[in-house]
């Protein structure tokens, strides 16, 4: 099968989110602090898979999604023991199996972005899966047999491909700009692509069925761009969908039909920023792939810190979906 690596990371990546969303909402949503604990599992989820990607590259044969297993095992065997311990342990295996299907889906890429849109996109439908079952209560029974599923799939999934075979090579950005310039716009995109993806005002999301809907789009839109870029070019889908989505988010609020267009054509660059540092940091995507989730984190900050007015809330929206457009059009071919 043409996409089997890819296919195979998009329901590691969905058991992994359901795993530790179900986790996270039925142990901690109704503890003290929540945004604390939401903040400290992002910050061990995101920050260190950077330097898990480049240990990989060091030890090309160190089983990183195998070692992830361990860590959400134990976490699942440990809640009893000690909460805090527990939620270190399935953050940090959170990112070294995200690792692992980043590095995964690039070896196996010929060069495309679609299977790593693909392995991403899968998080999305984990992660509404697991937040609302979790919030009527998940036993433990269910979450580790996820595990085991999902560790199944790894071990499967790791006979398809050369492991330690060099990445393809991806081609999107300007020859006659320097590594450092285009991993500083992609890191600066992908941050401002995650404050939005916060910011989006919604108010129509009222029923299960609703949020269902909107992160299947999320879902659908992370994939489809890896492969609208894939068949048009990057350049072309991240400049175009990046500045059309600005009303449909802006208008979408109680709309739910013009919401979810927004939503859609927003997730549409998801994979383009990973693979302008995988054009220039090939010989490593798991450090590529690390500098995105850096960006991710840094992103998601100002939500946890201090949320701004609606006024200016739109103002952000606009000028960052503006300035996203633009670092992609000077930087892709």
């Amino acid at each position: 099968m043409k996409n089997r690596v890819a296919i195979s990371y998009f329901f590691i990546h969905g058991l992994l989110e359901f795993v530790c969303f179900g986790y996270l909402f039925t142990f901690f949503a109704n503890k003290s602090l929540p945004w604390l604990i939401a903040l400290s599992y992002d910050f061990i989820a995101f920050m260190p898979q950077g330097i898990i990607g480049d240990l990989h590259h060091r030890l090309r044969k160190l089983p990183l999604g195998s070692i992830g297993f361990v860590l959400v095992l134990s976490s699942l065997l440990t809640i009893s023991l000690n909460r805090y311990l527990s939620l270190a342990l399935i953050a940090t295996g959170n990112a070294f199996i995200h690792e692992d299907g980043a590095i995964a889906t690039a070896l196996a890429s010929k060069g495309r972005l679609f299977p790593s849109a693909l392995f991403v996109a899968g998080g999305s439908f984990g992660l509404i899966i697991g937040q609302l079952l979790g919030t009527r209560g998940l036993s433990l029974f269910i979450l580790i047999v996820a595990s085991i599923i999902m560790e199944m799939l790894i071990i499967i999934t790791s006979k398809s491909y050369d492991q330690e075979g060099d990445c393809p090579l991806f081609a999107l950005t300007k020859e006659n700009l320097n590594s450092s310039t285009v991993i500083i716009v992609a890191l600066l995109v992908v941050i401002a692509r995650s404050y939005i993806g916060y910011a989006i005002p919604i108010g129509w999301k009222k029923e299960v069925w609703q949020a269902l809907l909107l992160f299947f789009i999320m879902g659908l839109g992370k994939a489809g761009g890896g492969y609208l870029s894939d068949c048009f070019g990057a350049r072309k889908v991240g400049v175009l969908s990046t500045i059309i989505c600005i009303p449909f988010l802006l208008f979408g609020k109680n709309i739910m039909i013009i919401s979810i267009i927004g939503v859609f054509l927003f997730s549409l660059t998801m994979s383009i920023t990973l693979g302008m540092c995988l054009s220039v940091i090939s010989n490593n995507p798991g450090l590529a792939f690390g500098i995105t989730t850096i960006g991710l984190f840094l992103g998601s900050l100002p939500v946890f810190i201090v949320y701004p007015t609606e006024q200016i809330n739109v103002i952000l929206i606009v000028s960052l979906s503006l300035f996203s457009a633009l670092g992609l059009y000077l930087t892709l071919k």
